[in-house]
């Protein structure tokens, strides 16, 4: 990857900072008439989310084999966080595996893997992708079941049963829950009185998205709402590949 590439992928996405919660809970209550999302509305809400695939020097990424009702195929593994990613690596080398020669580690956004996905497959949703094992135990925790997917996180007004949105209407979805835990601690520092009645809803990037695509008229405008909030420690990741390529 070239120092401009790099460059310009830390830039694109640490231009989605972690959100502020707004003081105010506002309840997401829409006309069933809502559009569904269109294809470009979800791949610009993918832009911000950095993922990692673990790829050859051509190229080719590793791929896992899917199946549905009339076919297998292969889809790339997109690993949510760079610690998955390269435990990966070093426990197939550990192992001996036979896995990509000359591995490595490629950051993109996941709005580009999505896209040519999208271009591929019949459905780009099927793409495979591998979370944080901490985020999965925290949010198995919050939920006292296991967790199938990638975890998200999202604040909640436990006294009005909604979402927390922020001051310019979004609904931000946190792939880490202690960005989650921060900002809300900021949001009780500034109104005390919010404290008891703030909790955690815990959901999976794969059902967000499946929803994203599913138009499903009860919920298309809850969708538009969403704006997902890269880990902070994947955005110091990418800052320290940033300074490393620009000190070459």
């Amino acid at each position: 990857m070239t120092q401009e590439t790099m460059q310009g992928i830390y830039q694109k996405l640490t231009s989605t900072s972690l959100a502020s919660l707004a003081a105010v809970a506002c309840l997401l209550a829409f006309p069933i008439s809502a559009w569904a999302l269109t294809e470009q509305q979800i791949l610009d809400k993918l832009d911000g989310i950095p993922v990692f695939l673990i790829v050859n020097d051509e190229g080719q990424s590793l791929t896992a084999r899917v199946s549905n009702e009339e076919q297998e195929f292969e889809v790339p593994i997109v690993f949510i966080n760079s610690t998955e990613a390269q435990d990966f690596i070093d426990s197939a080398d550990s192992e001996q595996a036979q896995i990509i020669d000359d591995a490595k580690i490629a950051v993109l956004p996941l709005s580009d893997v999505y896209a040519e996905a999208s271009s591929q497959l019949e459905s780009p949703d099927s793409l495979v992708y591998v979370p944080s094992a901490e985020s999965v135990s925290q949010a198995s925790q919050i939920v006292d079941q296991e967790v199938q997917g990638v975890p998200l996180y999202a604040a909640v007004d436990l006294e009005r049963d909604q979402y927390l949105l922020t001051g310019d209407n979004t609904l931000p979805m946190f792939f880490s829950l202690q960005d989650l835990q921060s900002q809300v601690s900021a949001l009780v520092a500034s109104n005390p009185d919010v404290e008891d009645s703030i909790g955690v809803e815990v959901t999976t990037f794969e059902t967000v998205l499946g929803n994203m695509v599913a138009d499903d008229p009860n919920i298309n405008q809850v969708m538009e709402l969403i704006q997902f909030v890269p880990s902070s420690q994947t955005l110091q990741y990418l800052e320290s590949l940033s300074e490393e390529t620009t000190a070459e």
